[in-house]
């Protein structure tokens, strides 16, 4: 009799169909920048996306900025955009549960203002916004798909008027950084264009270059201080300390 049950409940549990795993596609995303929100200017990141077997789960959207593609993210330093309590990365992110099993999701749009990237003043950057899409975020959360690259300019040459600029150069696709990683190459890379300076200046330059040598922690690798946008290494090293990347 037993064994009798046993086989009923096996053939009942093999046609239950297998429980749906939630999908989802980016058909396209962009910048827009010079948005007012809060009283405060920033920029926004657009996208539009497909889910599938998505009704009442949790879907977040987030964005991470770079200071190049596969790079460094930019620190976080007042946890106001910081992506969680253990990762101390700058981040745009949102959440929404779906209503629907499947759904068509148009102009889904993450705004971060200018100052909350925490770059320094003087300068004008050039940043990577990398989109993510999971379901359920946390430690059981599903990652569901990953847009490109997406320029972005920043200008912080008017300390009271910090600002995002359109950015026309190339979208570096995660392809390309995968294949520059294992070339040993750096893709988005933009080399710092300095002012003619005289031969006393250059020198000066020089000599205070080489006084702002740091080690990274933990490390004997020396970098050189030439600007770099602000980049995570490890919670303990204050991001105000850290170098950073310029293009102007």
């Amino acid at each position: 009799m037993k064994s009798t049950i046993l086989a009923l409940l096996l053939s009942f549990v093999a046609i239950l169909p297998a429980a749906a795993s939630t999908t989802a596609r980016l058909n396209r995303t962009w910048v827009e920048t010079g948005v007012m929100k809060h009283d405060q200017e920033g920029l926004s990141l657009h996208v539009d996306f497909d889910l599938t077997d998505a009704k009442g789960r949790l879907v977040g959207v987030q964005a991470i900025f770079y200071s190049r593609p596969g790079g460094w993210a930019l620190r976080d330093k007042n946890d106001k955009y910081r992506l969680s309590p253990s990762l101390n990365y700058v981040a745009a992110f949102d959440y929404f549960r779906p209503e629907e099993r499947d759904m068509k999701v148009s102009d889904f749009e993450l705004f971060i203002p200018v100052r909350e990237l925490h770059l320094s003043n003087g300068h004008k950057y050039r940043i990577y916004a990398q989109l993510s899409l999971y379901s359920d975020p946390g430690k059981k959360g599903e990652f569901l798909a990953e847009s490109d690259f997406l320029p972005i300019t920043v200008d912080l040459t008017d300390p009271n008027h910090p600002k995002a600029i359109p950015d026309f150069s190339q979208v570096i696709t995660v392809a390309e950084v995968d294949k520059a990683k294992k070339e040993g190459r750096q893709v988005g890379v933009t080399t710092r264009k300095n002012p003619k300076q005289d031969k006393k200046a250059k020198k000066e330059q020089a000599r205070k270059m080489k006084a702002s040598k740091w080690g990274s922690h933990g490390s004997k690798v020396e970098k050189d201080s030439i600007d770099r946008a602000t980049f995570w290494q490890k919670e303990e090293i204050d991001s105000t300390a850290l170098p950073k990347l310029y293009i102007e």
